[in-house]
């Protein structure tokens, strides 16, 4: 009884939270202060050293604090300024998004998918991680279903030239395929063990180079013209680290592909004629570590020719100048830090308004960051994912952090659509047309 009483006015006092944002919607403009915070050092060059790669075959909480904001300048240094968590505004008057929960549940303790393949009649697919699973999700009904054959053993997806989607074979012999054209899937027996990828991206040759998330970094290829595979092991990076696992994987306009080192240091790259190399430059320790994931993906942005690298656990964001193959590290707001989960970020999103958003993993907190200016933002989104219970956890159905409020995301129109990882129910972020 209490219970419900409780619930009841915790739907009531949403509402009237949703009636101000409303009205806020319809306010001209609001001055918000911003702030500035230093950045890191870059450095120019490209790695001397080189391997060939596939070319041959190849509750509404009191504490909780609702938006932060900071704008990367070099020359100033200042607090990052934060607010009421249901405000909308920032700095610039860029909205933050909806957040709705779709139609359906799934329920489990684990981890259900890392991978989200979107099919031309507007169907996202999304196969298994550790169990079985093929779910479906409807964009035009906002809805999640889960078919009764399912698949797993994959992480990542590879949206390629030839009208497929490849799913990526992390504990798995297969790559999986999905036709964006009829919405089928099938799948492809190509390795004797579990490649062990994570992550991926095509060429311009039309083949697929998927780093190894392995001590011993390998780059496997699937060629999509042939269907053929290939395996190197490059050269290791001149500054030693012991692991030197890769997830993720990003193509700039001119077919180059650059990936971040999940636990080493260095960047590396794959050129437009397939050729492997690490770029010269400080090492990349994102301000950890030890066995700490630094970055988990990569997004290219075309607008300013940059790859941008969330942070998993990491505490700065690593973005490359594809221009001159030079990078640098751009320090998360400290209010931000002081009470974000330490794993904050599955992978990144490049969405709809031009900003690069994270994607939520053990954490209701959502970073973003404006591409040109480098300026980061957050918000927490424990109010919404709580929707009427008394707990985020009451709300999303997620039984254990450690499987993650979602894995992977996927931009559909003026919409993203999240992957289902440990809760129940679904994600979609509604930007505002």
């Amino acid at each position: 009884m209490f219970h419900s009483i409780i619930s009841k006015l915790i739907k009531n006092l949403q509402a009237s939270l949703k009636d101000l944002e409303d009205l806020k919607e319809e306010v001209s403009s609001v001055g918000i202060g911003s702030s500035s915070v230093g950045i890191g050092s870059s450095s120019t060059g490209i790695g001397s050293s080189s391997t060939g790669i596939g070319s041959s075959s190849t509750g509404i909480g009191s504490s909780s604090v609702g938006v932060g904001s900071s704008s990367v300048n070099s020359s100033e240094a200042s607090t990052p300024f934060k607010f009421g968590h249901i405000a909308e505004y920032t700095g610039d008057q860029v909205f933050w998004p909806r957040f709705k929960y779709l139609e359906g549940e799934i329920v489990g303790n684990l981890t259900k998918t890392r991978t989200m393949g979107l099919d031309d009649s507007g169907v996202i697919h999304s196969l298994g991680y550790k169990s079985d699973m093929h779910i479906e999700t409807d964009t035009s009904t906002d809805s999640i279903k889960r078919n009764s054959v399912g698949y797993k053993g994959f992480i990542g997806n590879v949206k390629a030239s030839d009208g497929y989607t490849y799913f990526l074979p992390a504990y798995q012999t297969s790559i999986g395929k999905l036709s964006r054209k009829t919405g089928s899937v099938t799948l492809e027996k190509k390795f004797t063990s579990c490649p062990q990828v994570r992550s991926g991206a095509e060429g311009n040759d039309g083949i697929i180079y998927m780093p190894s998330y392995t001590k011993t970094l390998k780059i496997f290829s699937y060629n999509t013209n042939t269907g053929e595979v290939a395996s190197t092991t490059p050269q290791k990076p001149s500054r030693y680290t012991f692991c030197n696992h890769i997830w993720g994987a990003a193509v700039d306009k001119k077919g180059e592909i650059y990936m971040p080192q999940t636990l080493g240091t260095s960047v590396a790259k794959i050129d437009k004629f397939g050729i492997f190399s690490y770029l010269d430059g400080p090492p990349v320790t994102s301000g950890v570590s030890g066995w700490t994931h630094k970055y988990v993906g990569a997004t290219y942005v075309e607008s300013v020719n940059k790859v941008f690298c969330l942070p998993r656990q990491g505490k700065k964001i690593l973005i490359i100048n594809c221009a001159d193959d030079t990078y640098e590290e751009v320090d998360l707001p400290s209010d931000y830090l002081a009470v974000a989960n330490k794993n904050k970020n599955f992978h990144g999103f490049l969405a709809p308004d031009g900003w690069l958003y994270s994607a939520f993993w053990a954490d209701t907190k959502c970073f973003r960051i404006n591409p040109r200016t480098y300026e980061i933002q957050w918000k927490d989104y424990e109010y919404e994912f709580m929707d009427g219970h008394l707990t985020a956890k009451d709300g999303s159905g997620i039984m254990s952090l450690g499987t993650g409020y979602s894995t992977t995301a996927l931009v559909q129109g003026d919409d993203v659509y999240l992957g289902l990882a440990g809760t129940s129910r679904a994600i979609k972020l509604e930007f505002k047309k």
